[in-house]
C-alpha cells in the first residue's frame, strides 16, 4: 500500500468514526440534540432585504428560549488579609437568547433615551475587557442601536488606548471592573466621551467596588461630565424605559459598524473598518465553516473580542443556535478545567494551547511510564491520548478550528490524533479576514489573488521548485481601509485594488500556498504575538557587546533564537572562555530589554555565536547594508532549527527526570529553579533565584504549566496569579511552595479525583471516599477527644435550604430553635446576597399552604 492510500484510509476511518460519534450523541445526548440549527431560523435570517440589526433580532427571537451563553458559576471567599474575592465553582450556569437579547435592547434603550447624550446611530462605543456574557450584551446594543463598535486590545499598553480613544471618539467607554484602574487615564484624556459602563462588576468583591468607588471620585475631582456606572445598574434604567428602535440604514447604504484596531507592533495602531453587511455575513452563515453545518455547535470561548477570531468563534456559535461558554479566568489558567466541565462539539485552538496540549500528553506518558516501565508504549499512547479525547475534552469534539498563526504539521498531527477530529487551519488577517484553509485559497471569499516579486529579500515568480512573492489578493472579506488613514490605506493596496498581505508564498499548485516569510520582517509567533524582527535588532544592536544580530523566529515556534556577532569588547571581557562569552551577551541583551521595555517573548532565548561578520562580500549583507535574509536563513537556518529541537529535546528530558524524580527532600528553591529551567528551555545560568517568571520569557499559559508541574512534584496548589505576579520572585514562589507543603492539607491540593481514587484512575469507588481525603490528620487525630455536644444546638448551618429535601429540613431546624431563640443559618446560590434571598422565598412560596 502506497503512503497516499494509507493517509486516505485513515481520513476515511475517521470519517466512519466521526459519523458514529454524531448519531451516539443526538441519541444519548439532550443537551447535543436541542443545540441543533434550525432550519426556520436559518430560512429566516435570508429573507431579501434584511440588515444587520433585523438580522440578528430574528436570530435572537427564533432561539428565545435555547441556552445561548454559559459562563463559570463562582462564589465569594475571604482571603488571608479579609479580602473577599471571587472564587470560580466546577460548574456552569447559562442564559437564553431572549434573556441575552433582553440585556441588549435594555443597554440600548438606557442609551437611546439619556436625556443628555443619547447614542445615536454612528456614534462610537469602546469596549475594553475580557470576553463575557456582558460583553456580549455590549455588541448586540451596539448592533441594536447601528452604534459603531471599537473593541480595545485588553494586552496593548494605555498610550494606545489613549490614541485609539482619541482617533475613534467614543461617547461610551465599556470597560471590566478588572481593567478600570488602568483605563482611567485614558479616559479623562478622551473629551468626547460621556458614560463610563463597568461591566463583569461584583459589589461583593472588595477590589471591584474600590475600584468602582476610586474612578466616581476621580471623575468627581476632574470635573468632567462622565457618569460612572455598573452594567446593571444601567440595564436596570433601559428595561424601564421604551425600547429603542431596531436601527435600519437607509436603502442602497453600508454604513460602518465595526473598527478592529491592529496590535500597534511595527507603530501606531491603526483601525481597520469593518461595514454592516461585512459584521452581517457570520451572522448569516455565511461562513464556508458553518454555512452548511447542521452538527448543534458548543463551543468554549476565550479568545479577545478584539480579534477577528474571538469574534468569529462567538457569533458563529449564536448564528447557529448553538451554546457559547466563556472561559473562567482572563488569564486562561482555568482553560483546561473549563474545556472538561463544557464538553465542547467544535474546538478553536491557537498553536500555543496546542503547545500545552501535548506537553500535558507528553507528562501524562511520562507518568505512567514512571510507574509501570514495562508498559507497551503504543497502547500507551491510544490510551493517553483516549483520556484526553473523552475525559479532558469531554468526548464531543467533531471540528478543530486553529488559527491565529500556523500550525506546524507535527504539531498538527498529534491534535487530530489525539482528539480524532480534522483540524481547519485558517490564515487570514485583520484585514483580509480568513482567506485560506489548510493552505488552499478560499473562494468565495477570494475573487483573485497573484503573486508579486520581492527583490530586496530574493523572492521571485521564477523561482524554482515553485513560484514565491508578496501575496496579494481581491476577496469580499478585505476591508474598507483604516479609520481616518486615507494615506496608510492608499498603501495595502496596489494600483488594481489588490490588498497587499505582506506575506511571502509558494504557490505548490493554483490555489496551494505555502507561507514563507514576511515582507515586513514581521513575525506572528505561535502564540499570536507580533514581533517585528528589525525593530528588535535595532534594539539589540545597541548593546556594547553585539556587533551584529540576526533574529530568528517561526510562527511555529513561541520564541526567538538569534545570530550574534560579538564585538571585540565582548570577546576581550570572555578572555577565550566560550560559555562565559555566552552568558555575557546573554546578560547585555536581557538588560537591553529592560531598558527598552520589551516584551518576554521579544528576547531571544538562545543563539548561535558568529565570528565572521556579516558583510556584503559574503553575501549576508545587501548593497544599502541590509540584512540579506534569505542568505542568512540559507547558511544558518539548519543550524537554528537544529537548536529549536535541542532546546525541545533538553525540556522533555529535564521533565521527564523532574517527574520521575519529584522532590527527592532537595531545597524547595532550587527544585522551583530548575522546573523553570526545563519549563521554558533555558539555561541555569539565565535563572536566577530574584528572577520573575515573566521576565524568563513565561506568560500565562506557561504559568499555568508551571503550576501543574509544581502540583506534580510538590503536591500542592499554586495559583496562577502567584506565579505572574510582579511582587513575586522565584526565592517567592518557592516561600509559597514551602509554606503550603508544612501547613498540611489545609493548605496543600483541594480534593480532586486523583487525590481521591487515585493518580491516573479508570474507575472511582464510594470505599475511596474516606474521611482522611478530605479532613486533615491533626482534627481526625483530635476528633475524639472533642467534647460531644449536649443540647439544643443554638447556630445550626444548612448547607441546602431551597431543594425539595432542604425546604423541609430548614422548617424542621427553625421550629427546633425557636424554642431556644437560636439562629440558623443557610447557604442558598445566588449572584448576590438578594438573589439568593429570592430564591430561598421562592422555595417556601411554592402554592404549599401548610407550608406558607
Amino acid at each position: 500500500m502506497t503512503i497516499d492510500a494509507a493517509a486516505n484510509n485513515t481520513k476515511e476511518a475517521r470519517r466512519q468514526r466521526l459519523g458514529d460519534r454524531v448519531r451516539r450523541l443526538f441519541t444519548e445526548d439532550p443537551q447535543f440534540r436541542a443545540a441543533k440549527p434550525d432550519t426556520a431560523v436559518d430560512a429566516a435570517v435570508t429573507v431579501p432585504g434584511l440588515r444587520l440589526a433585523q438580522v440578528v433580532a430574528t436570530i435572537m427571537d427564533g432561539y428565545a428560549d435555547r441556552p445561548a451563553l454559559g459562563h463559570r458559576a463562582q462564589e465569594l471567599v475571604t482571603d488571608d488579609a479579609g479580602r473577599s474575592t471571587l472564587h470560580p465553582l466546577p460548574e456552569f450556569e447559562t442564559l437564553t437568547y431572549g434573556e441575552l437579547w433582553g440585556m441588549g435592547r435594555a443597554l440600548a434603550s438606557a442609551w437611546h433615551h439619556d436625556p443628555v447624550t443619547p447614542v445615536r446611530a454612528g456614534d462610537f462605543v469602546a469596549m475594553l475587557g475580557f470576553t463575557s456574557v456582558d460583553y456580549t450584551a455590549i455588541d448586540l446594543a451596539c448592533i441594536h442601536l447601528g452604534a459603531v463598535a471599537v473593541p480595545l486590545q485588553t494586552s496593548a499598553p494605555a498610550s494606545n488606548w489613549t490614541a485609539i480613544l482619541a482617533e475613534s471618539e467614543p461617547s461610551v467607554l465599556a470597560v471590566s471592573a478588572e481593567l478600570l484602574d488602568a483605563a482611567m487615564e485614558s479616559a479623562l484624556a478622551t473629551p468626547s466621551l460621556r458614560h463610563i459602563v463597568v461591566f463583569d462588576y461584583h459589589p461583593g468583591v472588595d477590589a471591584q467596588r474600590e475600584s468602582l468607588e476610586s474612578a466616581q471620585h476621580r471623575i468627581v475631582e476632574a470635573g468632567v461630565p462622565i457618569s460612572v456606572d455598573p452594567i446593571s445598574v444601567v440595564i436596570g434604567h433601559g428595561r424601564a424605559l421604551p425600547d429603542a428602535p431596531l436601527f435600519t440604514a437607509a436603502e442602497g447604504t453600508d454604513p460602518l459598524a465595526l473598527v478592529i484596531y491592529t496590535s500597534g507592533s511595527t507603530g501606531t495602531p491603526k483601525g481597520a473598518t469593518y461595514t454592516e453587511k461585512m459584521v452581517a455575513k457570520p451572522w448569516l452563515r455565511a461562513d464556508t465553516l458553518s454555512s452548511k453545518a447542521e452538527i448543534p455547535l458548543i463551543n468554549l470561548n476565550f479568545m479577545p473580542m478584539s480579534h477577528v477570531m474571538g469574534r468569529g468563534s462567538l457569533v458563529t456559535a449564536l448564528a447557529c443556535g448553538g451554546l457559547a461558554y466563556f472561559a473562567a479566568s482572563s488569564d486562561m489558567s482555568t482553560l483546561f478545567e473549563d474545556i472538561t466541565l463544557t464538553r465542547p462539539t467544535v474546538v478553536t485552538l491557537v498553536p500555543r494551547v496546542c503547545d500545552m496540549l501535548f506537553q500535558r500528553y507528553r507528562n501524562e506518558v511520562e507518568r505512567r511510564v514512571a510507574v509501570d516501565s514495562a508498559a507497551d508504549l503504543a497502547t500507551l499512547d491510544a490510551d493517553v491520548k483516549a483520556d484526553i479525547r473523552e475525559n479532558l475534552f469531554g468526548g464531543r469534539v467533531l471540528t478543530i478550528v486553529c488559527g491565529s498563526a500556523p500550525l506546524s504539521e507535527e504539531l498538527a498531527f498529534f491534535i487530530e490524533s489525539c482528539l480524532d477530529a480534522r483540524i481547519t487551519d485558517g490564515y487570514g488577517s485583520t484585514e483580509a479576514g480568513v482567506i485560506v484553509r489548510n493552505g488552499r485559497i478560499q473562494r468565495p471569499p477570494v475573487i483573485d489573488y497573484k503573486l508579486v516579486d520581492v527583490p530586496e529579500l530574493g523572492y521571485f515568480s521564477t523561482d524554482k521548485p515553485h513560484p514565491r512573492g508578496e501575496l496579494l489578493v481581491k476577496a469580499e472579506s478585505v476591508f474598507g481601509g483604516y479609520f481616518k488613514r486615507p494615506d496608510v490605506t492608499a498603501d495595502v493596496f496596489d494600483p488594481d485594488g489588490y490588498y497587499k498581505t505582506g506575506d511571502i508564498v509558494a504557490e505548490l499548485e493554483p490555489d496551494r500556498i505555502q507561507i514563507v516569510d514576511r515582507r515586513n520582517n514581521v513575525i506572528k509567533l505561535s502564540q499570536g504575538e507580533f514581533v517585528a524582527i528589525a525593530n528588535l535588532e535595532a534594539e539589540y544592536a545597541n548593546s556594547p557587546l553585539v556587533h551584529q544580530i540576526c533574529v530568528y523566529g517561526s510562527s511555529e515556534r513561541s520564541y526567538l533564537l538569534a545570530v550574534v556577532v560579538p564585538t571585540s569588547e565582548a570577546f576581550e571581557q570572555s578572555r577565550g572562555d566560550d560559555d562565559l562569552l555566552r552568558r555575557l551577551i546573554a546578560e547585555s541583551l536581557q538588560q537591553v530589554a529592560r531598558e527598552a521595555e520589551l516584551q518576554p517573548y521579544e528576547v531571544p532565548r538562545d543563539f548561535l555565536v558568529e565570528t565572521e561578520p556579516f558583510t556584503a562580500a559574503n553575501g549576508l549583507l545587501t548593497g544599502i547594508a541590509k540584512l540579506a535574509r534569505p542568505k542568512l536563513h540559507e547558511k544558518y537556518g539548519a543550524r537554528l532549527e537544529q537548536l529549536y529541537s535541542d532546546i525541545a529535546t533538553a525540556q522533555a528530558l529535564e521533565l521527564q527526570a523532574l517527574h520521575s524524580a519529584g522532590y527527592e527532600g532537595k531545597p524547595v528553591l532550587d527544585t522551583v529553579q530548575r522546573a523553570v529551567t526545563a519549563l521554558l528551555g533555558l539555561s541555569a545560568s539565565e535563572v536566577s533565584p530574584d528572577a520573575h517568571f515573566l521576565d524568563l520569557g513565561g506568560d500565562s499559559l506557561s504559568a499555568l504549566a508551571f503550576s501543574d508541574l509544581l502540583r506534580d512534584i510538590f503536591a500542592v496548589e499554586i495559583p496562577v496569579g502567584d506565579i505572574v505576579s510582579a511582587a513575586n520572585d522565584l526565592n517567592a514562589v518557592a516561600r509559597i511552595v514551602e509554606t503550603r507543603r508544612d501547613s498540611g492539607s489545609a493548605l496543600s491540593l483541594r480534593p480532586s479525583a486523583e487525590s481521591v481514587h487515585g493518580a491516573g484512575h479508570t474507575e472511582i469507588r464510594a470505599a475511596d471516599l474516606t474521611l482522611d481525603k478530605f479532613i486533615d490528620e491533626a482534627t481526625l487525630r483530635a476528633a475524639p477527644s472533642v467534647p460531644r455536644a449536649v443540647g439544643i444546638p443554638q447556630t445550626v448551618l444548612l448547607t441546602g435550604s431551597n431543594g425539595y429535601l432542604g425546604r423541609f429540613l430548614a422548617l424542621e431546624w427553625l421550629e427546633r430553635l425557636h424554642k431556644t431563640d437560636g439562629k440558623l443559618i443557610v447557604i442558598v446560590r445566588g449572584k448576590n446576597a438578594d438573589a439568593a434571598y429570592r430564591r430561598l422565598e421562592e422555595a417556601f412560596d411554592s402554592g404549599d399552604a401548610g407550608m406558607a
